[in-house]
């Protein structure tokens, strides 16, 4: 079976090698050949050019799109029209709702989105949780990338793509509160974390809580997706956003994180989440905390992002 990456970044290159025993692998992206010295296998391929994605695509039988969440749209039609499955690691909820949509005809092929760590990976942890309740009360969502050193304000730098990351901060947060699907504002919500001694904060972000909301609406009370940073974080957050008015220019704050924010492959993904309800008429909670370190020559969120989409495919 041939598998098509499209877009050969630091996760689209750890699925190839997570899965080089697995599948014959094909891997491109829009760079020159100049920017990606040492790293062999690569076609030049424009993700926006149609006519040559739709050429690349004809020699495949799975597609996955590791690139900027704005290409997914025409991939997935090109897929489809193809007869190819399609996964993506998308956190951009209207994208995702548009897939749905798009793809509601009947097809011979799986489309499979938002297959990364955070939708991804969290939801299944968490969809495991609240399938041993007779009746689940609660489901929480915790995620956090984080640098395992920092000595900025912050307390933070970049491990993953800015665009991604700047698109979680700004967008309204699907949740359900009082059995009640509702959006929930980013950067709200505010709560305390401690794990294994360690203080953090998490808050309200988009995308996470992938189609949980839909699963599990008018069988829960409460269920909701907040992203986890170090002590005083989100503050700098609502300086810039708000402040600033950086979330109506987010083309500028990218820009700014990207020549500011320095990247680190220093890094630890933090998984929490937390699910509580009744069995036997007893309300108990069951939890799954993890934190995963960078190996093998991939860093945290390389290996978690990749192992997640890895075990899809």
């Amino acid at each position: 079976m041939i598998l098509a990456i499209i877009g050969a970044g630091r996760i689209g290159l750890a699925v190839k090698k997570l899965l080089k025993n697995d599948f014959e692998i094909k891997i491109c992206d829009t760079r020159v050949p100049a920017e990606t010295t040492g790293i062999s296998g690569i076609d030049f391929i424009d993700a926006s050019d149609q006519k040559m994605l739709s050429s690349y695509l004809d020699y495949s039988d799975v597609v996955l799109s590791a690139v900027n969440y704005k290409f997914s749209k025409d991939i997935v039609q090109l897929a489809l029209k193809k007869g190819k499955h399609y996964v993506d690691l998308t956190e951009d909820v209207e994208t995702t709702k548009w897939i749905q949509e798009f793809t509601t005809q009947e097809q011979t092929v799986s489309i499979i989105p938002q297959c990364g760590l955070a939708p991804g990976a969290i939801n299944i942890i968490g969809g495991h949780l609240a399938s041993q309740f007779e009746k689940p009360v609660s489901l929480k969502l915790r995620v956090g990338a984080l640098p395992l050193y920092s000595a900025n304000r912050m307390s933070y730098y970049l491990s993953w793509n800015t665009a991604g990351l700047l698109n979680e901060y700004v967008n309204m947060c699907d949740a359900i509160v009082n059995r009640k699907r509702t959006k929930v504002k980013p950067l709200e919500g505010v709560e305390k974390i401690i794990i294994d001694g360690t203080e953090y904060e998490a808050f309200n972000t988009s995308g996470g809580v992938g189609t949980l909301t839909d699963t599990y609406w008018l069988k829960i009370n409460e269920l909701d997706y907040k992203t986890i940073r170090y002590p005083g974080h989100v503050d700098y957050l609502h300086f810039m956003f708000e402040d600033l008015g950086l979330k109506e220019r987010i083309d500028l704050a990218n820009d700014i994180f990207n020549q500011n924010v320095p990247t680190t492959t220093d890094d630890v993904v933090i998984f929490f989440a937390k699910a509580t309800g009744y069995n036997n008429g007893d309300l108990t909670e069951k939890n799954w905390v993890c934190k995963i370190y960078g190996k093998d020559g991939m860093t945290a969120i390389e290996r978690a992002t990749a192992s997640g989409v890895a075990e899809v495919l």
